[in-house]
């Protein structure tokens, strides 16, 4: 039968000086429980709590309970687990740096930040939704240990790693730089696909041969091969050392060599016509200087005017002749 035991007043039970008072309701198996019904104060300097099971129904628990100062005044608090042989882990609040930490040791040793963090997903303040990582010094955001993560990144939303943007750059049909509808395009005729993306995203074509092409405004600008280049319609040519040519590349298109108000077209050496089979066509305003086989006047120029006559421009020696002649 319980036996109950009540007091008048405060009720205090004291031992000899170190002594030890010890509630015995039998071993944990038996079920016994001691129960106290208000608040308890322990004022020792350390709780030691060895049941296996500690439930705890307050939803916050307080650490560094009744501070005074601006702070933290021993610098730490948190919650650190006890490792036997190895270093402590531990999970703390830094008041001198105003950070949460995960690290070994203790503050009486040296921390070490060596520790990893497992977590599904991070979130920041909806008022200041900016992730800031690392901060300071050299480190840098790595995913050393994932499997081919460059292989991985399918969403357009994802973050991509070095080896990915390179192996994007590489494998990719083809490398541009892009600004709205105005890009570089550089295509190489041994990546498959390379040719075919410029045609099928521009309308314009390399000739089946590698090329460095230019677009202003989704127009055709400029294209740069391995022996020429083509600019607004004209081609730069290195056909041999020597002799290189500039062609219009529309067929049946002139070249105009267009002066500013009185200037000139100057040569600082010869001119040289090569001879054609037919004579040009007619051009109203204009007079046209050819070439082709000598004939009486000896000197194989000849021209076609405003008034479409075409004749030879006369030698000198002929000159003189047809003058003594006639």
């Amino acid at each position: 039968m319980g036996q109950f035991l009540q007091t008048n007043g405060d009720y205090n039970i004291k031992t000899k000086e170190g002594g030890v008072i010890r509630l015995d309701v039998g071993p944990p198996s038996s079920g016994g429980q001691v129960v106290v019904t208000s608040d308890l104060i322990v004022e020792g300097d350390t709780l030691t709590v060895e049941a296996e099971n500690l439930n705890i129904k307050d939803n916050i628990i307080q650490l560094n309970f009744g501070e005074t100062g601006a702070g933290v005044s021993l610098r730490y608090s948190g919650l650190q687990v006890d490792r036997g042989s190895l270093n402590p882990a531990s999970f703390f609040w830094d008041d001198n740096d105003d950070t949460f930490n995960l690290a070994t040791g203790s503050p009486e040793s040296t921390f070490n930040y060596n520790t990893t963090l497992r977590l599904k997903k991070i979130t920041t303040d909806t008022s200041s939704p900016d992730l800031e990582l690392i901060g300071y010094g050299n480190g840098v955001i790595t995913v050393t240990g994932t499997a081919d993560y460059e292989n991985q990144i399918t969403d357009d939303d994802d973050i991509p790693n070095k080896k990915y943007v390179d192996d994007s750059i590489r494998d990719n049909p083809t490398f541009q730089i892009i600004d709205d509808n105005t890009r570089v395009i550089v295509t190489d005729k041994e990546v498959t696909g390379s040719l075919q993306y410029l045609i099928d995203n521009t309308g314009y074509s390399s000739y089946s041969e590698s090329a460095v092409s230019v677009l202003v405004d989704n127009t055709l600008n400029t294209q740069f091969y391995a022996n020429r280049v083509l600019i607004q319609g004209l081609e730069f040519n290195q056909n041999e050392p020597g002799s290189p040519t500039i062609t219009v590349n529309n067929t049946n298109d002139s070249i105009f060599l267009q002066t500013n108000g009185t200037g000139k077209v100057r040569l600082n050496y010869g001119l040289q016509l090569d001879q054609i089979a037919v004579d040009p066509a007619y051009i109203p305003d204009s007079t046209v200087q050819y070439s082709k086989q000598p004939g009486i006047g000896d000197t194989g120029l000849y021209y076609r005017n405003t008034n479409n006559d075409t004749d030879e421009l006369i030698s000198k020696n002929k000159a003189l002749l047809f003058s003594m002649i006639f």
